[in-house]
């Protein structure tokens, strides 16, 4: 996971069974050579992500955050107007 960005994701991931987390970059190179040697725990463990996977939660996310720069700056427009008719 990346610091301070992800860390929520973990905890999702372990509650749900369908991963698991280490820093170590050896340790999990044999944690997912084990998983694609099981397929029946793959299975499972897709089944479980899918249940609690939002696969359009970015684009929702960015469509907000684009939203609502749209309306900032529509607001600043109407005042940087307001204000040169002032002037």
């Amino acid at each position: 996971h990346l610091p301070c960005q992800e860390a929520g994701n973990v905890d999702i991931v372990l509650t749900g069974g369908f991963g698991d987390f280490c820093e170590d970059p050896e340790t999990i190179a044999l944690e997912v050579a084990c998983w694609l040697r099981d397929d029946n725990l793959l299975d499972i463990m897709t089944k479980k992500a899918k249940a609690v996977g939002q696969p359009h939660a970015a684009e929702e996310i960015c469509t907000d955050i684009g939203t609502i720069t749209h309306q900032y700056m529509e607001r600043n427009c109407m005042k940087a107007n307001m204000a040169n008719r002032i002037h």
